[in-house]
């Protein structure tokens, strides 16, 4: 399984988990300065030229900036319209495993949200960074069950780390606009990457003339249309532009969306973090 790579401008902000002395950022290897040695009672990393120089004969350890560990949030949507497209089950916990490698391979925390109408416990998983416990919980995840929403959910802070974390936002987001102005706003304290699953393909692939049964999974409606080429186009058209209201809902919130077509293409993603400021 692949992993991307990613950087994150902000990571200076957080605290490093445990008993070290610095909370900045770094490689390990980037010279921070001289503190004295009581302040930083470090024998391997003596700094000899200052401490042979000094006149009152204080004796300095070099420092060095230390990368801090950054929570990745897989927040997914787990409403009905979700798995209209079948291959999203598997999609879902796919990138989800992705993303919790490529935490891993940058020493970064990775914990996982699934919601809908509610978020229940066996759903929720807590940051951690053991990628073979994280995706043997990936793996028991079960998705089906009775038709929902994700209309009422409003307690989406609580189940993320209360410091500032990388959240992938997972979703189809056949939302109202103002659930997700909402979710965004619960948000605010993180940097969302809004993770568009795209059903255009899926229209294109309808065929153009013949009875197809339409389900609206959230609403429990289902009717019967005969598909013609007008009306084939209209739904592409009509998709199209409320995915174009959607992301200017993102850019409204100085959100880039990273959308997902066809499955998961690894190019498309790490092009992302190539182009994204995080």
């Amino acid at each position: 399984m692949d992993h991307f790579n990613y950087s994150i401008s902000w990571r200076s902000k957080n605290y490093r988990y445990g008993n070290h002395l610095s909370s900045k950022i770094g490689n390990d290897f980037e010279y921070s300065g001289s503190k004295n040695f009581n302040d930083h009672p470090d024998l391997s990393s003596i700094d000899i030229k200052n401490s042979i120089t000094d006149p009152y004969e204080n004796i300095f350890v070099k420092t060095f900036n230390l990368n801090n560990p950054v929570n990745l949030v897989a927040l997914c949507d787990i409403s009905s319209s979700m798995f209209a497209v079948k291959e999203n089950n598997s999609t879902i916990k796919l990138l989800a495993k992705i993303i919790a490698l490529s935490a891993a391979e940058h020493g970064d925390m990775f914990s996982m949200v699934c919601y809908n109408d509610v978020i229940k416990n066996n759903l929720f998983l807590e940051p951690g960074n053991n990628v073979h416990n994280i995706n043997k919980w990936i793996d028991g995840l079960i998705f089906e069950g009775t038709r929902a929403t994700s209309e009422h959910t409003s307690d989406i802070a609580e189940k993320v780390p209360n410091e500032k974390s990388l959240v992938f936002w997972i979703s189809d987001f056949h939302h109202s606009h103002k659930h997700i102005d909402a979710m965004i706003e619960q948000l605010s304290n993180h940097h969302v990457i809004p993770v568009h699953l795209s059903t255009e393909e899926e229209i294109k692939k309808l065929p153009s003339y013949g009875f197809t049964n339409f389900i609206d999974s959230e609403m429990n409606v289902e009717r019967e249309i005969f598909l013609r080429p007008q009306v084939k186009d209209k739904l592409l058209h009509d998709y199209k532009e409320s995915k174009e209201k959607l992301f200017h809902i993102f850019a409204k919130n100085q959100l880039m969306q990273l959308e997902l077509g066809n499955g998961i293409d690894m190019n498309v993603i790490q092009q992302y973090f190539t182009r994204a400021f995080i």
